[in-house]
Order: structure tokens, then C-alpha cells, then sequence
């Protein structure tokens, strides 16, 4: 008799909602690359980034978005350059964002 490894059950393998994967980037993302926190932004309310969500936004679309809206600047970027830098976060910035808080494992 041939048998399958056994599935644990979904209480056992327990997943973050996906609005709380987004508290956790956007409080890490904000702080970070901007030095703002979460009730700086409108995505302290649940329901906003319920919204975002629902509405097919991705968390870095909906960040870059308050980035162009209220002209934020980086602050995690020493010195200037010949080039000039852009204020807005990219995938790159996303994934090491879940790698910082445990969401993507090494």
C-alpha cells in the first residue's frame, strides 16, 4: 500500500490575510525609504487598503502613487549623482521589503 505525505491542515499552516501583508510592507516600505509611518498615510485606516485591494492596485503602485501626490523623497539614498534619482520604489525595493519582514524566505 502505497501512501501520500499528509497535508497539514490550514490552522497548522497559517497565512497572513492579505491586509495585513500590506501593513507590514507599507510600515517597513514608508519608514524605510521615506521616514513616514503608517498613520502618516491614508493606509492606516484597514479599509483604504481593503479598497486597494479590491480595485486590482498593487502595494507598490498604490505607494508610488503617494509618492508622485505629495512629492515624497527618498531618504535612503546618500549623496547625489550625475543621474538624477528617482523618488519612487520599484520590485526590487518590494521584495527586499519582504525579505526584511520574514514574508519571502531566503
Amino acid at each position: 500500500m502505497q501512501t501520500s505525505p499528509a497535508i497539514p491542515p490550514r490552522e497548522d499552516n497559517p497565512c497572513a490575510s492579505p491586509i495585513a501583508v500590506w501593513q507590514q510592507l507599507l510600515t517597513y516600505l514608508l519608514e524605510k525609504h521615506y521616514g513616514l509611518t503608517l498613520n502618516d498615510t491614508p493606509f492606516c485606516e484597514e479599509n483604504v487598503i481593503q479598497d486597494h485591494i479590491d480595485a486590482g492596485v498593487t502595494l507598490l503602485n498604490a505607494v508610488n502613487f503617494l509618492v508622485e501626490k505629495y512629492e515624497l523623497v527618498r531618504i535612503d539614498r546618500n549623496g547625489f549623482n550625475w543621474q538624477e534619482q528617482s523618488p519612487f520604489l520599484t520590485a526590487v525595493d518590494v521584495l527586499r521589503a519582504r525579505r526584511a519582514t520574514g514574508l519571502l524566505k531566503a
